[in-house]
């Protein structure tokens, strides 16, 4: 990485990692583990009534799930990054490759609707088809992941947003600040 990219890189992280700092007030004070057990409050026993067996098999035989998770949810991950493959233009391969996701595990993308990718491999797909931020957290959304304020996210949404959309200099990068490499 080249030092001017370095000082950015630098900057960005200072203004945008999050570390957890405990306050002086809260690592000062000790608590007596009677203080601690004042403010506890049972929930209070409650007598449970099994529900109708009858009725539940009736609701039941008359929900479509997969109507109500298009409803609620949109489209899965493998929708969303078969679409932004076709909208590319590119092929599958070139985006699999570039992304360095072997053909096997795209395949299994590609063939389950309701397929569940790593983080990481979220992760390389946005970068190899060179999406802006929004849209990258729009791709891990679907797959149920974010980008936090920790420093390897922080890296990471670094990367995208000056648009260096390279899974290797990211991993380089990654990998001279401590921080786990993409498939690694």
């Amino acid at each position: 990485m080249n030092n001017n990219l370095k000082r950015k890189l630098e900057a960005y992280l200072a203004e945008n990692v999050e570390e957890e700092i405990l306050s002086e007030e809260t690592s000062s004070e000790e608590t007596s583990s009677d203080e601690s057990l004042k403010f506890y409050n049972p929930p209070a026993a409650r007598s449970f009534q099994k529900p109708s067996t009858a009725r539940f098999y009736s609701a039941r035989r008359e929900i479509n799930f997969d109507k109500i998770f298009e409803q609620n949810v949109g489209e899965t991950f493998s929708e969303m990054l078969l679409r932004l493959v076709e909208e590319s233009g590119e092929k599958n391969s070139v985006i699999y490759n570039r992304a360095l996701i072997d053909r096997q595990l795209f395949s299994r993308i590609k063939k389950n609707k309701y397929y569940q990718p790593s983080k990481d491999t979220a992760i390389a797909f946005a970068i190899a088809l060179e999406l802006d931020l929004a849209a990258t957290k729009d791709l891990l959304a679907t797959a149920g992941f974010t980008l936090s304020k920790n420093k390897r996210d922080v890296i990471i949404s670094f990367f995208i947003e000056n648009e260096l959309f390279d899974v290797n200099e990211l991993n380089d990068c990654l990998y001279e600040y401590d921080q786990d490499i993409l498939g690694g």
